[in-house]
Order: structure tokens, then C-alpha cells, then sequence
């Protein structure tokens, strides 16, 4: 079903031309996410890369150093730059594991979102309003579909990422 609630007209238009809309707005929809995270960042005083982490923080249970460069494809090294950073403006803490001592987690320091909680809560708010348009069944296909993506872009980013592609470009 179509967000409005009215069933999707057959489609028109070649599939080849369907293909290249999706795609094309995929790539603004990034170019457009990535400027809206960077305003975030801003306006909390990171970088990008730090307001994800801190995000991944807030998000993850037992989150290591070790997990968050899984996770975001960084070096270890970057990792704990961003981690570093984080913990002197005292947005996380590591402390050890309560489970196993020789394990140190990332803990926010507010369960809140810190700095900019108020504008992820909006924004969570929005998506649950815009997704409400949506069938269960269309639901479920962008579900499918976004996790997709995302793992796939998981992927590539630790590919990317690996020091033996550092010079290639992948």
C-alpha cells in the first residue's frame, strides 16, 4: 500500500528507469541524512563520526572498543580517538565489564541522548508518524529492504576499511 493508504498504480515507466529513481533518491536520501548528522554534530560540538558513537553508545549493550570498530569499520586506533574524545567531554565512561573484569564497555553518562537529545526524539517521533501511512505488509518489504542495505553497507565500510585496500580505493 502507498503511504496515503490507495494501492500502488501499475507501474508505468520501464523497470531500467524505475531502478535509476530508486536510486537516485537513495543517494539523496544519504547525501540528505548525512548533512542532517553533520547539523546534529554541530550543533552538539562533535563530529560526525563522534555523535554516531555516542549513538552507538546510547544503543548498543556491552559495547567495546572492539565491537564499535567492528561496527563502524574504523581502525582501532580511529576507535579510540573517538572514544578518547567522547569520555573528556564527558559524554561516556568505560568501565569494566561487571560480567567478565578483563572487558571494558563504553557507558553513556546520560541515559537522555546528551546533547541533542530533544532533536533524535523528534526525529523518532516523525519516522513513527510518517510510517504510520504503511500497510504491515509494505512494512515488512521496507524492513527487508533497509536491512539489507544496511549490512551491506556494513560490509563494504570493514572492506574499505581493511589496510590491505587502503591503497586500491576497495
Amino acid at each position: 500500500m502507498h503511504r496515503d493508504n490507495q494501492e500502488v498504480a501499475v507501474p508505468r515507466k520501464p523497470r531500467p528507469e524505475l531502478v535509476e529513481e530508486v536510486v537516485l533518491a537513495l543517494r539523496e536520501q544519504a547525501s540528505r541524512a548525512l548533512m542532517f548528522h553533520q547539523a546534529i554534530a554541530d550543533r552538539a560540538g562533535l563530529g560526525p563520526t563522534d555523535m554516531k558513537a555516542l549513538d552507538l553508545a546510547r544503543s548498543e549493550e556491552s559495547l567495546t572498543a572492539g565491537k564499535l570498530a567492528k561496527i563502524t569499520g574504523l581502525t582501532t586506533s580511529a576507535t579510540t580517538s573517538v572514544l578518547d574524545r567522547l569520555e573528556r567531554r564527558g559524554l561516556v565512561e568505560r568501565r569494566r565489564d561487571p560480567t567478565d573484569r578483563r572487558k571494558v564497555v563504553v557507558v553513556p553518562t546520560s541515559d537522555d541522548g546528551g546533547p541533542v537529545a530533544g532533536v533524535f526524539d523528534g526525529l523518532h517521533r516523525w519516522t513513527l508518524e510518517y510510517l504510520d501511512g504503511y500497510d504491515d505488509a509494505t512494512l515488512e518489504l521496507l524492513g527487508g529492504f533497509v536491512r539489507g542495505l544496511n549490512a551491506e553497507s556494513a560490509r563494504r565500510t570493514a572492506e574499505l576499511n581493511r589496510p590491505d585496500q587502503a591503497s586500491r580505493g576497495g
